[in-house]
Protein backbone atom coordinates (compact mmCIF):
# COMPACT_ATOMS: atom_id res chain seq x y z
CA UNK A 1 0.00 0.00 0.00
CA UNK A 2 1.30 3.44 -0.88
CA UNK A 3 2.06 6.03 1.74
CA UNK A 4 -0.44 8.88 1.49
CA UNK A 5 0.45 12.43 0.60
CA UNK A 6 0.22 14.72 3.65
CA UNK A 7 -3.03 16.64 3.93
CA UNK A 8 -1.96 20.28 4.10
CA UNK A 9 -3.76 23.47 4.98
CA UNK A 10 -3.58 26.66 2.93
CA UNK A 11 -0.34 27.79 4.55
CA UNK A 12 1.44 24.63 3.37
CA UNK A 13 1.86 23.07 6.82
CA UNK A 14 0.54 19.64 7.78
CA UNK A 15 -2.98 19.83 9.22
CA UNK A 16 -3.51 18.04 12.56
CA UNK A 17 -5.42 14.83 11.95
CA UNK A 18 -7.50 14.72 15.12
CA UNK A 19 -7.61 17.38 17.82
CA UNK A 20 -5.34 16.42 20.73
CA UNK A 21 -3.88 13.35 19.03
CA UNK A 22 -0.53 14.99 18.18
CA UNK A 23 0.09 15.78 21.86
CA UNK A 24 -0.83 12.25 22.95
CA UNK A 25 1.47 10.76 20.31
CA UNK A 26 4.34 12.97 21.47
CA UNK A 27 3.87 11.68 25.02
CA UNK A 28 3.74 8.11 23.72
CA UNK A 29 6.96 8.66 21.78
CA UNK A 30 8.73 9.53 25.04
CA UNK A 31 7.32 6.39 26.68
CA UNK A 32 8.40 4.30 23.66
CA UNK A 33 11.97 5.63 23.73
CA UNK A 34 12.28 5.19 27.49
CA UNK A 35 10.86 1.67 27.32
CA UNK A 36 13.20 0.71 24.48
CA UNK A 37 16.19 1.99 26.46
CA UNK A 38 15.15 0.00 29.54
CA UNK A 39 14.42 -3.10 27.47
CA UNK A 40 17.82 -2.90 25.78
CA UNK A 41 19.57 -2.49 29.13
CA UNK A 42 17.82 -5.49 30.69
CA UNK A 43 18.34 -7.62 27.58
CA UNK A 44 22.02 -6.64 27.47
CA UNK A 45 22.49 -7.78 31.07
CA UNK A 46 20.83 -11.11 30.22
CA UNK A 47 23.02 -11.55 27.14
CA UNK A 48 26.18 -10.70 29.10
CA UNK A 49 25.27 -13.18 31.83
CA UNK A 50 24.50 -15.78 29.18
CA UNK A 51 27.88 -15.30 27.53
CA UNK A 52 29.71 -15.68 30.85
CA UNK A 53 27.76 -18.80 31.75
CA UNK A 54 28.35 -20.18 28.27
CA UNK A 55 32.10 -19.69 28.62
CA UNK A 56 31.96 -21.51 31.94
CA UNK A 57 29.96 -24.35 30.40
CA UNK A 58 32.41 -24.54 27.50
CA UNK A 59 35.32 -24.89 29.91
CA UNK A 60 33.58 -27.53 32.04
CA UNK A 61 31.90 -29.50 29.28
CA UNK A 62 31.19 -28.26 25.77
CA UNK A 63 28.06 -30.40 25.65
CA UNK A 64 26.41 -28.02 28.11
CA UNK A 65 26.92 -24.97 25.92
CA UNK A 66 23.62 -25.22 24.00
CA UNK A 67 21.67 -25.68 27.26
CA UNK A 68 22.94 -22.32 28.50
CA UNK A 69 23.38 -20.19 25.38
CA UNK A 70 20.09 -20.83 23.57
CA UNK A 71 17.71 -20.32 26.56
CA UNK A 72 19.61 -17.18 27.57
CA UNK A 73 19.32 -15.59 24.13
CA UNK A 74 15.65 -16.57 23.90
CA UNK A 75 15.04 -14.97 27.31
CA UNK A 76 16.74 -11.73 26.21
CA UNK A 77 14.62 -11.50 23.05
CA UNK A 78 11.45 -12.39 24.97
CA UNK A 79 12.05 -9.67 27.57
CA UNK A 80 12.71 -7.03 24.91
CA UNK A 81 9.72 -7.88 22.72
CA UNK A 82 7.44 -8.22 25.75
CA UNK A 83 8.31 -4.77 27.06
CA UNK A 84 7.91 -3.17 23.63
CA UNK A 85 4.63 -4.98 22.98
CA UNK A 86 3.04 -3.06 25.84
CA UNK A 87 3.91 0.25 24.17
CA UNK A 88 2.71 -0.98 20.77
CA UNK A 89 -0.65 -1.89 22.29
CA UNK A 90 -0.89 1.58 23.83
CA UNK A 91 -0.36 3.07 20.37
CA UNK A 92 -3.04 0.91 18.82
CA UNK A 93 -5.57 1.54 21.60
CA UNK A 94 -4.91 5.27 21.46
CA UNK A 95 -4.78 5.83 17.72
CA UNK A 96 -6.88 3.30 15.83
CA UNK A 97 -10.24 3.77 17.63
CA UNK A 98 -9.93 7.53 17.11
CA UNK A 99 -9.13 7.07 13.42
CA UNK A 100 -11.98 4.62 12.91
CA UNK A 101 -14.40 7.00 14.61
CA UNK A 102 -13.41 9.67 12.09
CA UNK A 103 -13.90 7.23 9.18
CA UNK A 104 -17.22 5.79 10.46
CA UNK A 105 -18.48 5.94 14.08
CA UNK A 106 -20.04 2.50 13.63
CA UNK A 107 -16.63 0.75 13.57
CA UNK A 108 -14.93 -0.74 16.64
CA UNK A 109 -11.43 -2.14 17.17
CA UNK A 110 -9.83 -4.92 19.21
CA UNK A 111 -6.01 -5.21 18.85
CA UNK A 112 -5.99 -8.82 20.11
CA UNK A 113 -9.10 -9.99 18.26
CA UNK A 114 -9.29 -11.72 14.89
CA UNK A 115 -11.63 -13.62 12.58
CA UNK A 116 -12.25 -17.07 14.17
CA UNK A 117 -10.64 -20.09 12.55
CA UNK A 118 -14.06 -21.70 12.07
CA UNK A 119 -15.19 -18.83 9.84
CA UNK A 120 -11.95 -18.87 7.85
CA UNK A 121 -12.34 -22.61 7.33
CA UNK A 122 -16.06 -22.28 6.52
CA UNK A 123 -15.27 -20.01 3.58
CA UNK A 124 -13.56 -22.95 1.77
CA UNK A 125 -11.29 -20.50 0.00
CA UNK A 126 -8.19 -22.56 0.80
CA UNK A 127 -7.75 -26.31 0.51
CA UNK A 128 -4.73 -26.63 2.82
CA UNK A 129 -5.03 -28.00 6.32
CA UNK A 130 -4.88 -25.38 9.06
CA UNK A 131 -2.10 -26.34 11.48
CA UNK A 132 -1.14 -22.89 12.73
CA UNK A 133 -3.58 -19.97 12.95
CA UNK A 134 -2.77 -16.52 14.32
CA UNK A 135 -4.40 -13.13 13.98
CA UNK A 136 -4.72 -9.62 15.35
CA UNK A 137 -6.25 -6.18 14.70
CA UNK A 138 -9.96 -7.02 14.48
CA UNK A 139 -12.14 -4.22 13.08
CA UNK A 140 -15.88 -4.84 13.22
CA UNK A 141 -19.19 -3.05 13.29
CA UNK A 142 -21.10 -1.05 10.71
CA UNK A 143 -19.44 0.66 7.75
CA UNK A 144 -21.82 2.92 5.81
CA UNK A 145 -24.67 0.86 7.24
CA UNK A 146 -23.16 -2.51 6.21
CA UNK A 147 -22.09 -5.08 8.88
CA UNK A 148 -18.36 -5.75 8.32
CA UNK A 149 -15.47 -7.54 10.00
CA UNK A 150 -11.83 -7.91 9.09
CA UNK A 151 -8.52 -8.73 10.72
CA UNK A 152 -4.97 -9.70 9.92
CA UNK A 153 -4.38 -13.46 9.74
CA UNK A 154 -1.38 -15.71 9.29
CA UNK A 155 -2.37 -19.29 8.44
CA UNK A 156 0.08 -22.17 7.98
CA UNK A 157 0.10 -25.83 7.02
CA UNK A 158 2.52 -28.27 8.65
CA UNK A 159 4.84 -30.31 6.45
CA UNK A 160 6.78 -33.28 7.81
CA UNK A 161 9.00 -35.89 6.19
CA UNK A 162 9.25 -38.00 9.35
CA UNK A 163 12.45 -36.32 10.49
CA UNK A 164 11.97 -32.61 9.95
CA UNK A 165 8.85 -30.49 10.42
CA UNK A 166 8.26 -27.11 8.81
CA UNK A 167 5.33 -24.76 8.40
CA UNK A 168 4.25 -23.34 5.05
CA UNK A 169 2.36 -20.03 5.13
CA UNK A 170 -0.47 -20.22 2.61
CA UNK A 171 -2.27 -17.06 3.71
CA UNK A 172 -0.77 -13.94 5.28
CA UNK A 173 -2.91 -10.86 4.96
CA UNK A 174 -6.32 -9.36 5.69
CA UNK A 175 -9.42 -11.55 5.80
CA UNK A 176 -12.73 -9.70 5.45
CA UNK A 177 -16.39 -10.62 5.91
CA UNK A 178 -19.29 -8.32 5.03
CA UNK A 179 -23.00 -8.44 4.42
CA UNK A 180 -23.29 -8.56 0.63
CA UNK A 181 -26.59 -6.65 0.97
CA UNK A 182 -28.04 -8.88 -1.74
CA UNK A 183 -29.79 -12.03 -0.56
CA UNK A 184 -28.90 -15.34 -2.21
CA UNK A 185 -29.14 -19.02 -1.30
CA UNK A 186 -26.22 -20.78 -2.97
CA UNK A 187 -22.46 -20.49 -2.46
CA UNK A 188 -19.97 -19.19 -5.03
CA UNK A 189 -16.18 -18.80 -5.10
CA UNK A 190 -14.00 -16.49 -7.20
CA UNK A 191 -10.40 -17.58 -6.69
CA UNK A 192 -7.07 -16.61 -8.28
CA UNK A 193 -6.50 -18.70 -11.41
CA UNK A 194 -2.93 -19.72 -10.63
CA UNK A 195 -3.25 -23.03 -12.49
CA UNK A 196 -4.02 -21.49 -15.89
CA UNK A 197 -1.39 -18.80 -15.40
CA UNK A 198 1.26 -21.40 -14.65
CA UNK A 199 0.33 -24.25 -17.02
CA UNK A 200 -1.82 -22.72 -19.76
CA UNK A 201 -5.51 -23.06 -20.49
CA UNK A 202 -5.73 -26.80 -21.30
CA UNK A 203 -3.76 -28.11 -18.33
CA UNK A 204 -5.04 -25.29 -16.16
CA UNK A 205 -8.66 -26.22 -16.84
CA UNK A 206 -7.91 -29.82 -15.87
CA UNK A 207 -6.27 -28.77 -12.59
CA UNK A 208 -9.07 -26.33 -11.80
CA UNK A 209 -11.54 -29.20 -11.76
CA UNK A 210 -9.52 -30.92 -9.02
CA UNK A 211 -10.96 -28.48 -6.50
CA UNK A 212 -11.80 -28.76 -2.82
CA UNK A 213 -14.80 -31.09 -2.25
CA UNK A 214 -17.89 -29.14 -1.30
CA UNK A 215 -17.00 -26.16 -3.47
CA UNK A 216 -19.65 -26.85 -6.11
CA UNK A 217 -18.46 -27.14 -9.69
CA UNK A 218 -16.32 -25.00 -11.97
CA UNK A 219 -18.08 -22.65 -14.36
CA UNK A 220 -16.70 -20.27 -16.96
CA UNK A 221 -17.68 -16.63 -17.32
CA UNK A 222 -18.03 -14.68 -20.57
CA UNK A 223 -15.37 -12.09 -19.71
CA UNK A 224 -11.99 -13.24 -21.20
CA UNK A 225 -9.94 -10.86 -19.03
CA UNK A 226 -11.74 -12.08 -15.91
CA UNK A 227 -11.19 -15.72 -16.89
CA UNK A 228 -7.44 -15.15 -17.18
CA UNK A 229 -7.21 -13.97 -13.57
CA UNK A 230 -9.91 -15.95 -11.76
CA UNK A 231 -11.58 -19.34 -11.68
CA UNK A 232 -15.21 -19.53 -10.55
CA UNK A 233 -16.75 -22.40 -8.61
CA UNK A 234 -20.46 -22.38 -7.89
CA UNK A 235 -23.40 -24.39 -6.58
CA UNK A 236 -25.74 -22.73 -9.08
CA UNK A 237 -24.72 -21.27 -12.45
CA UNK A 238 -27.73 -18.99 -12.83
CA UNK A 239 -27.32 -17.35 -9.45
CA UNK A 240 -23.54 -17.05 -9.97
CA UNK A 241 -24.09 -15.04 -13.14
CA UNK A 242 -26.67 -12.90 -11.41
CA UNK A 243 -24.18 -12.06 -8.64
CA UNK A 244 -21.12 -11.70 -10.88
CA UNK A 245 -22.32 -8.84 -13.01
CA UNK A 246 -19.97 -7.39 -15.66
CA UNK A 247 -19.44 -4.40 -13.38
CA UNK A 248 -18.54 -6.53 -10.37
CA UNK A 249 -16.15 -8.68 -12.42
CA UNK A 250 -14.43 -5.52 -13.66
CA UNK A 251 -14.16 -4.34 -10.03
CA UNK A 252 -12.62 -7.67 -9.01
CA UNK A 253 -10.03 -7.36 -11.76
CA UNK A 254 -9.02 -3.92 -10.51
CA UNK A 255 -8.81 -5.17 -6.93
CA UNK A 256 -6.70 -8.12 -8.10
CA UNK A 257 -4.08 -5.80 -9.57
CA UNK A 258 -4.22 -3.41 -6.64
CA UNK A 259 -3.72 -6.04 -3.93
CA UNK A 260 -1.29 -8.28 -5.76
CA UNK A 261 1.48 -9.93 -3.71
CA UNK A 262 3.79 -11.70 -6.12
CA UNK A 263 1.88 -14.69 -7.43
CA UNK A 264 -0.76 -14.34 -4.70
CA UNK A 265 -3.93 -12.41 -5.49
CA UNK A 266 -7.15 -11.43 -3.85
CA UNK A 267 -9.92 -14.07 -3.62
CA UNK A 268 -13.66 -13.96 -2.92
CA UNK A 269 -16.39 -16.24 -1.60
CA UNK A 270 -20.13 -15.57 -1.58
CA UNK A 271 -22.19 -17.58 0.90
CA UNK A 272 -25.03 -17.06 3.37
CA UNK A 273 -25.63 -13.64 1.80
CA UNK A 274 -22.13 -12.56 2.88
CA UNK A 275 -18.99 -11.86 0.88
CA UNK A 276 -15.63 -13.13 2.13
CA UNK A 277 -12.49 -11.42 0.83
CA UNK A 278 -8.92 -12.68 1.31
CA UNK A 279 -6.26 -10.04 0.61
CA UNK A 280 -2.57 -11.04 0.70
CA UNK A 281 -0.43 -8.24 2.12
CA UNK A 282 2.86 -7.44 0.39
CA UNK A 283 5.81 -8.81 2.32
CA UNK A 284 3.49 -10.24 4.97
CA UNK A 285 4.08 -7.03 6.92
CA UNK A 286 2.01 -6.04 9.94
CA UNK A 287 -0.44 -3.20 9.49
CA UNK A 288 -1.33 -0.37 11.89
CA UNK A 289 2.01 -0.65 13.73
CA UNK A 290 3.72 2.01 15.81
CA UNK A 291 6.99 3.21 14.23
CA UNK A 292 9.92 1.72 16.13
CA UNK A 293 12.11 4.83 15.82
CA UNK A 294 11.87 8.51 15.02
CA UNK A 295 9.07 11.01 15.32
CA UNK A 296 5.54 9.88 16.09
CA UNK A 297 3.39 12.85 15.15
CA UNK A 298 0.18 13.30 13.18
CA UNK A 299 1.68 11.98 9.96
CA UNK A 300 2.20 8.60 11.63
CA UNK A 301 -1.48 8.44 12.50
CA UNK A 302 -2.34 9.64 9.01
CA UNK A 303 -0.46 6.73 7.44
CA UNK A 304 -2.31 4.32 9.72
CA UNK A 305 -5.61 5.90 8.72
CA UNK A 306 -4.77 5.54 5.04
CA UNK A 307 -4.11 1.83 5.58
CA UNK A 308 -7.54 1.50 7.19
CA UNK A 309 -9.20 3.44 4.36
CA UNK A 310 -7.38 1.36 1.76
CA UNK A 311 -8.83 -1.85 3.21
CA UNK A 312 -12.31 -0.41 3.70
CA UNK A 313 -12.28 0.83 0.11
CA UNK A 314 -12.81 -2.79 -0.98
CA UNK A 315 -16.34 -2.49 0.37
CA UNK A 316 -16.74 0.87 -1.38
CA UNK A 317 -15.75 -0.30 -4.86
CA UNK A 318 -17.94 -3.40 -4.50
CA UNK A 319 -20.84 -1.03 -3.73
CA UNK A 320 -22.11 -3.15 -0.86
CA UNK A 321 -24.37 -0.33 0.29
CA UNK A 322 -26.51 -0.81 -2.85
CA UNK A 323 -29.20 -3.50 -2.70
CA UNK A 324 -29.62 -4.97 -6.19
CA UNK A 325 -32.37 -7.42 -5.28
CA UNK A 326 -34.37 -8.43 -2.23
CA UNK A 327 -35.63 -11.63 -0.65
CA UNK A 328 -38.58 -11.51 -3.02
CA UNK A 329 -36.29 -11.95 -6.03
CA UNK A 330 -36.68 -15.44 -7.54
CA UNK A 331 -32.92 -16.10 -7.51
CA UNK A 332 -32.67 -15.30 -3.79
CA UNK A 333 -35.43 -17.63 -2.64
CA UNK A 334 -35.28 -20.71 -4.85
CA UNK A 335 -33.70 -24.05 -4.02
Amino acid sequence: MKDPEPDRSNDGRSRPLIAGLDESLSELRVIRDQTRKSALSISSVIVAATVLLSLGALIVNGDYLAFVLVPGLILAVTVYTGMMRGVKLKYKRLVIPALLKEIDPGLAYNPDGYIPKEEFRRSKMFSQSIDSYHGEDLVCGSYKGIPVRFSELKVQEKHSDGKNTSYHTFFDGVFMIADFNKDFKYSHWVLPDSAEAAFGQVVGNFLQKLHLPGRGHMTRMEDPAFEKKFVVYTEDDVEARYILTPKLMHTMLKLSERFRKGASRIGFAFMNSNVYVAIPIEGGRDLFEMPSHGDMGGETARRTQEELKDILSVFDVMELDLRLWSKEHPYSSRR
